[in-house]
């Protein structure tokens, strides 16, 4: 079968339908007027099958479809396989957003457990971001004070910046660490005997150093010379008390803001900001694949509409054809009606001609069983 599509006129089909519906035909040897001899019309009345042109015509006619269809399959072949490819893209990318979501709905989950453990815990007093605050304004008030103490008193500035930021390091964080364990309701010996002998060196080293600067005081001439008269026990107590209002400060504010039980706490909050940060990982990765899942969708979507535009175009060829044959099949019966004289209708000519020329059974519907395609379209819809 070649690549050519075979056509008959419109005149010749006509032609051809009266000529075999006449009982006559020419004959011009050996020579007789009228030139004419009988015969039987073709298709003879009591006939079923169809007429010898009929089945001419619906020869040619299914080779053309025949042409079309193997033309449609020559296209198909690399639509098939664009079809294939975006298929197995999409199932990969389905695959790994599935798998992804439900990573991701795993670490939903555990982010709430973690989250709902953590705020289970009795909380502090004081949060701890006001705490720190009020911890520095302190630190920060500690170092004032004991500066302007010590420049008071007539040392180096050196000297002085050295003892400042020493009882600046011991008070706050010592205080701190008191105020803290003072929190915790299972205390360990060794834990109590840390906050009972970190109390005693405060206090025995504010003692020292009052003691030592009262001395100081004494024997230094600029005291003479700024005319201060101040007496042993107003500058011990003066620098021991301040000093000591700050200490108990920060042990009650470490107090309100630790925890009864810092170890669960500590693992708990680490557990939560473990669980926050992968569900914020694992949220992206979804996202992602989500957004990959898109794309391959919408080029399996072009991928199957391409095929399925170009089907469409084979198929309205093909039916355009058909019903070209089919038109020329009512006309050869037409014509052939109105050249018998009895005007009988043969019973041949009662087949519809729908029944002579069929499309291919593959432009009935676009074949989608060897991808996903339709099952797809159909869970996405329900």
């Amino acid at each position: 079968m070649g690549d050519k599509i075979l056509y008959y006129s419109v005149r010749k089909v006509r032609n051809k339908g009266r000529k075999d519906g006449r009982d006559w035909q020419w004959k011009f040897f050996p020579p007789k007027w009228p030139f004419q001899e009988t015969k039987q019309p073709d298709p003879p009345i009591n006939q079923e099958e169809p007429a010898e042109f009929e089945k001419e015509l619906r020869r040619v006619a299914n080779e053309n479809l025949s042409r079309i269809l193997h033309k449609w399959h020559d296209i198909d072949k690399k639509l098939t396989k664009n079809c294939a490819n975006a298929e197995d893209r999409y199932k990969t990318a389905k695959a790994g957003t599935e798998k992804e979501g439900g990573e991701h709905k795993e670490a939903i989950d555990n982010y709430k457990t973690a989250k709902e453990k953590f705020y289970a815990l009795p909380m502090p007093n004081i949060p701890a971001k006001l705490f720190w605050i009020v911890f520095v304004i302190i630190t920060i008030a500690e170092i004032a004070f004991n500066a302007i103490v010590f420049d008071v008193f007539g040392q180096s500035k050196l000297h002085t910046y050295i003892m400042a930021i020493g009882l600046m390091i011991a008070i706050p964080w010592l205080s701190d660490f008191i105020g803290k364990k003072l929190r915790v309701e299972k205390k360990s010996q060794t834990t109590i005997v840390l906050m009972i002998g970190t109390g005693l060196v405060v206090f025995a080293g504010l003692g020292v150093i009052a003691i030592l600067r009262e001395k100081f005081f004494e024997a230094n001439k600029i005291v003479e010379a700024l005319g201060i008269r101040w007496d042993t026990n107003s500058i011990i107590l003066t620098f021991f008390v301040v000093n000591i209002v700050l200490f108990v400060s920060v042990i009650v504010l470490a107090y309100e803001a630790g925890h009864k039980n810092p170890s669960e706490y500590r693992r708990l909050k680490r557990n939560y900001d473990k669980a926050k940060e992968i569900l914020r990982s694992d949220a992206k990765n979804y996202e992602e694949a989500a957004e990959g899942l898109a794309n391959t969708k919408i080029e399996f979507n072009k991928a199957h509409t391409e095929r399925e535009h170009e089907y469409e175009k084979s198929r309205a060829k093909a039916n355009e054809e058909r019903d070209g044959w089919m038109s020329l099949l009512q006309i050869y019966r037409a014509a052939n009606m109105e050249a018998r004289k009895d005007k009988t209708k043969p019973k041949s000519f009662n087949t519809d001609p729908e029944e002579l020329v069929k499309l291919p059974d593959e432009f009935q519907k676009i074949d989608c069983g060897f991808c996903c395609y339709e099952g797809e379209r159909e869970n996405e819809s329900s």
